[in-house]
Formats: C-alpha cells, structure tokens, sequence
C-alpha cells in the first residue's frame, strides 16, 4: 500500500515553519528596541494665554524690585554727596599745608623723597567699575617709580579688597593692614586711622603718601595721590609761616 503526503505534510515544511516562527519571534522583540533609538520629532507649539500672562507678570515684579534698588541707591548717593560737600570745606586748609593732590594719570611721581609710606584707601567689599583696582593699579606704579630712581616705599593699606589684591605681588612691602573699617567716613574714623598709622611708625618715613579715588560724577571718579611731608622743616621749608601762634 503506498501513502502519498503532501507538501505541507513533509517534514521540509515543518522545518520552513517552524524558522519562521522563530525569525517572527526575534523580529516582534526587536521592534521596541529600534522604535527607541528612533529621533524623536520636537513640535514646537504657541504659548498659551496663561504662559504669556505669567511671563508678563514675572517681568513686572523684576522691574518693582530694580526699580526699588534704585531709588536706594539714589538716596544713599545723595547722602554721600552732601556729607562730601560739607567736608570740603574743612578740608581746604589742608591744601595750605601740603599743597594741593596730584592726578595720578601721567604723574612722573620724581618729587617723592626717598622713603615713603603709601596709605591706599581701598573697600572691604567688592564694588563694581573696578574702583578698588584703580587705586591698588595705582600704588603698583608708584612702587615701581620709587624702585627705578632708586628710592624706596611701603605700604599700608586699608580695606581687604586693596591688602588682597596687593598682597600678591608686594607682600613684603605690606606693613600694616587696616580692615572693617565702618562707612562713611567722620572726622573721628580719620582721626583713628592716623592714630594707627603713627603708633606703627610712619613718622619714620620722609612723607606719607595717600592714594585714593576723587568723586566727579555718577559715572566718573579720578585716581588722586596727597602727599604729606612732617612738620619739621627749618627756613623756608618751615610749616605754617602764615600762621601766629
């Protein structure tokens, strides 16, 4: 008796399906990882009225608080300028004993004498404009004046910002460092500061030579240095020959 099978009976057909089903099996696990990597499409949509509306409202507050900062600001600058044009006339006579402060830009810095002790008036706190930079870029090139015509100069700095930023190249030339000292400034705080300045010394020293920052304007303030030589002159280098006591 011969049995006849047909195709789909065989054992090759078997064997077909079988592979298919396996091949059907990896390609329905692989989908999800190549639907994964697949780039991602960004759509970019409008705003809507509520985004727009708090973006607004964030805007307003900023412009409140820097509106607020500024009027601060306005008040205490013109504090500062009132108690500086009230100084200023006690301040003149000064002129007739020193003479007058010197602007730093394009000064040559030959009429020092040979030993000065450089006070720069510097802030403890960083202050934008570069202004404590100005003053400590000033003593630099006094230093460096004093070394080529052989002559010599120290320090004495008052406020952190200056005694950091001096300490790097002229550390060895710091002698006396003064910081936290309170604003603004009064006669009596002044008259502290030259009080520290002589107990440590700077009578030693043929002049004392003060760096500091002249007010112009808002936006505008000169590098200055005074210098101011003791009073024990004889002849015509005598002090307060104007003067009859």
């Amino acid at each position: 008796r011969v049995h006849r099978r047909s195709v789909e009976d065989s054992p090759i057909a078997a064997l077909y399906r079988t592979m298919i089903g396996i091949a059907a099996q990896h390609v329905a696990r692989a989908a999800p990882r190549v639907a994964s990597r697949a780039v991602p499409v960004i759509a970019r949509g409008m705003a809507t009225e509520k985004q727009i509306w708090n973006q607004i409202q964030s805007t307003k507050n900023i412009q409140k608080i820097t509106s607020s900062m500024k009027m601060v600001s306005a008040a205490k600058l013109k504090g500062d300028e009132a108690r500086r044009l009230t100084a200023t006339a006690f301040n003149t006579w000064a002129n007739e004993l020193n003479g007058p402060p010197t602007m730093i830009e394009d000064a040559t810095f030959e009429e020092l004498p040979a030993k000065c002790l450089i006070v720069p008036l510097s802030s403890d706190k960083g202050l934008c404009g570069g202004i404590n930079s100005f003053v400590t870029r000033s003593v630099k090139a006094i230093i460096k004046a004093q070394h080529e015509n052989g002559k010599t100069a120290d320090i004495a700095v008052i406020g952190d910002k200056g005694r950091g930023q001096l300490n790097r190249l002229h550390s060895e030339s710091i002698k006396l460092s003064l910081t936290e000292v309170e604003s603004p400034g009064n006669f009596t705080l002044a008259g502290a500061l030259a009080s520290e300045l002589i107990a440590n010394g700077s009578g030693d020293y043929d002049a004392v030579v003060i760096v500091y920052n002249a007010f112009k304007n808002k936006a505008t303030y000169n590098q200055m240095y005074k210098v101011i030589k003791p009073f024990n002159g004889e002849g015509e280098d005598e002090p307060l020959l104007a003067y009859e006591f």
